[in-house]
């Protein structure tokens, strides 16, 4: 056997064989698959003439060695191309951190679960810059540079001022602190009392590569009180290398949960712009900390450009026409678990990039319940979404479902569904999936599910249970490219029955 990899790779650069499925390969093995043919023709035409009567024999016995000879040359070639993938390993996550930061902007979308509530921030990230933007779920806009500014931003809506102060050198929001994911998880790994444990899972349908540590007293807190234990869980795809989502528990004294965040992660081309970008108002009073001015400046602020990223996309807020709304507050429906607290205030803006519109409006809608009790299933995409009588479609009792068609692929950021909104009614095992087969068998995108117990055979979901609101529910789709979207409920906390006033879906055409 082979003493050490650079022996086997030695031998196999002697038999001048490819590694790799290309063209210059495919070529190769045509030449050597003829140049066989010729020397065995040679060989048959010198066996006929000395015994013809043998013909048939040495005919068959020819096209057996040509036979063998393309079999041993193609798994020759076959057999290197396998060793020397399996040589390479599993994925590490250096590999990881080096293909994700090879990007030019990480977007993630962080669903944090705390103290019984649920909450959902956007964040993007520049490798290039050193620049981070945070949207978060009250409207409050973060952004920090520490590339040359070394400045950070926070604007609040509800002291409607934005503050401008320099990083710290040290400490969360330090200057030479890990600004990203991957950095912070990089940051623990280093150190000499934190493992690492690797291992393959299943994520979203699909094969990933998993690291998680566990770190005792790591220095941060939650709402001020401090976190005793941090479990982190990235998982990455193994063809692109790159981080897809992640898992991250914050634990108080007695491993009691202080906050659960769950990440999603993509890699548009652009970014925000500038803080303006993802809406503070241009006319808004600047507190620059920096210079310790304080007050209105006499003209707009200068906006905070990204170098390079003139002219390029940007992400604006969708408007969202609301119903009037049935009752003030929003009452819980008394046991139902896994149930979302209300949310105060407004809900923050819905953002997605230019020429987003609801490509659901007026499209053809089937169900599984094809004789509704109550209304038609027109009603789904027909505009209306007052929760007036004669305004919703009612579907049996059990798991229905409703499909909307496109009629043609858009890349779908959003979409907002009404049920019922005329009291505060829960609906159970929400399940919206994306897909460009009508029959969603394959290429089945899940983007939110309630059902956390599986009763609806469609996996366990992580979601939580959600009150109906004159809001909607406002369900993030991260752009996936779909023709078809499907909606599953299986009743509700006041019967049996499943009902629809209408649903949008926010897109814009495949480009």
């Amino acid at each position: 056997m082979f003493q050490d990899e650079h022996n086997l790779r030695k031998a196999i650069g002697g038999m001048n064989i490819d590694a790799e499925p290309r063209s210059a390969h495919r070529e190769q093995l045509r030449r050597q698959m003829l140049a066989t043919f010729e020397a065995a023709g040679r060989s048959a035409g010198a066996s006929s003439r000395a015994a013809a009567p043998s013909r048939t024999r040495l005919v068959s016995i020819t096209l057996a060695k040509l036979g063998a000879a393309a079999v041993v040359v193609i798994s020759a070639a076959w057999g290197v191309h396998h060793v020397l993938r399996i040589s390479a390993g599993p994925l590490t996550f250096d590999q990881v951190q080096q293909a994700t930061q090879k990007m030019a902007w990480l977007h993630a979308v962080v669903t944090e679960y705390r103290d019984g509530a649920v909450r959902t921030d956007q964040q993007w990230d520049s490798f290039d810059t050193k620049k981070t933007y945070t949207l978060t779920a009250d409207g409050s806009i973060l952004h920090a540079d520490y590339g040359s500014a070394q400045r950070k931003f926070f604007y609040s809506p509800q002291v409607k001022a934005m503050m401008v102060t320099e990083l710290p050198r040290r400490g969360v929001w330090g200057a030479r602190s890990a600004h990203t994911l991957v950095d912070t998880f990089a940051v623990f790994a280093d150190q000499d009392d934190v493992m690492v444990d690797e291992s393959s899972d299943q994520y979203a349908g699909q094969t990933v590569r998993a690291f998680e540590l566990d770190r005792s007293d790591p220095g941060i807190k939650v709402k001020g009180r401090a976190v005793t234990r941090l479990r982190m869980r990235l998982m990455a795809d193994p063809d692109t290398r790159r981080l897809v989502a992640a898992h991250i528990e914050k634990q108080g004294p007695r491993g009691a949960v202080l906050a659960r965040e769950e990440w999603v992660v993509s890699y548009p081309q652009s970014g925000p712009e500038d803080v303006y970008a993802l809406g503070v108002p241009r006319s808004v009073r600047v507190i620059d900390q920096t210079a310790q001015v304080i007050g209105t400046p006499s003209v707009q602020p200068r906006p905070i450009s990204t170098p390079g990223d003139t002219g390029r996309s940007r992400l604006v807020p969708v408007k969202i026409e609301l119903p009037k709304a049935f009752f003030i507050g929003t009452p819980q429906p008394s046991r139902v678990p896994n149930l979302a607290r209300p949310r105060r205030g407004p809900r923050p803006p819905f953002l997605a990039p230019p020429g987003t519109t609801n490509v659901a409006a007026g499209k053809p809608v089937t169900s599984s319940d094809s004789e509704p009790f109550i209304g038609t299933l027109d009603m789904v995409t027909d505009g209306d979404k007052e929760a007036d009588d004669g305004s919703f479609v009612e579907l049996g009792p059990g798991l229905q479902h409703v499909t909307i068609d496109l009629q043609k692929r858009y890349e779908v950021y959003g979409l907002v569904v009404w049920h019922h909104h005329r009291q505060p009614r829960v609906y159970f095992d929400v399940i919206v999936q994306l897909s460009n087969d009508p029959d969603f068998e394959r290429g089945v995108t899940t983007v939110f599910n309630s059902d956390t117990d599986n009763s609806a055979g469609l996996e366990e979901g992580r979601d939580l249970h959600y009150t109906e609101t004159n809001e909607g529910k406002l369900i993030n789709t991260k752009g996936v490219a779909a023709r078809y979207v499907r909606l599953y409920s299986q009743g509700n906390t006041s019967d049996e029955l499943n009902h629809y006033i209408e649903v949008e879906v926010y897109g814009r055409p495949v480009r």
